[in-house]
């Protein structure tokens, strides 16, 4: 059963899951590799549960396209607060479930259509989950599915970076940017040959990028130390730079020349 966009299931698809109850950091990490790995057109798949799915989910519709894979019937979306996200999803991308459509979110559904969300990707990402959460139950059926499995790492005191630290010591690949991903598949960031356009910039957005370019990336930290610009100043200018396209972010506050 699918409602929203079938072509998405033909896409370079990726998975990005993790707790229901994730962290400040998860939540951002989610919603941030989900939406860079939408802006070169990877489309992601998650399981729409509270969480690091939602994050993911959104993140994702920030720059692309998305897939989510029920628990339940395509009529009973649970939780309910994902009814809004799970309509924008069928507009902008498409949800799928195995299950009749009124079927409840029963218990056992959930670890059973992990194979799924894994089946349909080349790749997943946990982000944050505990030694027993379902996202490592999926990360196991990438393994046999032949899938990549990638983990972000976490504090070695936080019960919810048990699962990821378990997956990096067990052999998958350990993430802190983007690249990391796209490596893995010989994918990089190549846009079409273009002429290249004439920059108009302000003194402040001059100031940033040649401090961007002159380095293979750069922390927000580093350019405010050697630019001697205001902070309200930067930010502006950095999103500016980021919406002509001229530099991008690689990592959280760390930015890269596009050029």
């Amino acid at each position: 059963y699918a409602k929203g966009r079938r072509k998405e299931l033909n896409n370079f698809n990726f998975a990005i899951v993790g707790t229901r109850t994730p962290t400040i950091y998860g939540i951002k990490m989610a919603d941030f590799f989900a939406s860079q790995l939408a802006s070169i057109g990877a489309t992601i798949v998650s399981g729409l549960a509270r969480g690091v799915d939602s994050a993911a989910h959104r993140g994702a519709l920030k720059n692309g396209t998305t897939i989510a894979v029920l628990g339940s019937g395509l009529l009973n979306i649970y939780p309910k607060e994902n009814s809004k996200l799970a309509k924008r999803i069928c507009e902008n991308g498409l949800v799928v479930s195995e299950f009749p459509l009124n079927t409840p979110p029963l218990r056992e559904n959930f670890p059973r259509r992990n194979r799924i969300i894994s089946g349909l990707s080349k790749g997943v990402l946990v982000v944050e989950a505990s030694s027993r959460s379902g996202a490592i139950i999926t990360a196991n059926l990438a393994l046999e599915q032949n899938r990549e499995v990638f983990s972000l790492p976490g504090s070695i005191d936080s019960p919810l970076s048990k699962g990821t630290n378990n997956l990096i010591k067990q052999g998958a690949k350990l993430v802190d940017s983007v690249s990391d991903i796209l490596e893995e598949f010989n994918i990089n960031f190549k846009q079409e040959d273009k002429p290249s356009p004439r920059l108009s910039l302000n003194s402040e957005e001059e100031t940033i990028f040649k401090l961007v370019k002159s380095e293979r990336s750069i922390f927000l930290e580093e350019i405010m130390h050697k630019s001697g610009l205001a902070a309200p100043d930067i930010n502006r200018a950095l999103l500016q730079l980021q919406i002509k396209g001229i530099i991008r972010e690689i990592k959280p506050l760390c930015y890269t020349s596009s050029l």
